[in-house]
């Protein structure tokens, strides 16, 4: 259990880095928005919309609007 908040919340040991280049990975939207989630910013009801939202943005590829959700 610990493992898997540590990875969401972006604290596990090894970190998030490129499996070629070992350079740092951005987190995408949704990881954000789910370590906003795990750490209690965000209720569940916003997280769904948002999450919505981001599905959206991502089906059309556009980014516009989504910022303002988030």
């Amino acid at each position: 259990m610990w493992c898997m908040l540590s990875h969401l919340l972006g604290h596990s040991e090894h970190g998030e880095t490129h499996a070629r280049t070992g350079a740092p990975v951005d987190p995408s939207p949704l990881d954000i928005l789910q370590r906003r989630f795990a750490l209690g910013e965000i209720s569940r009801e916003q997280f769904e919309e948002m999450a919505r939202v981001l599905s959206a943005v991502e089906a059309s590829g556009s980014p516009a609007h989504h910022d303002r959700h988030l």
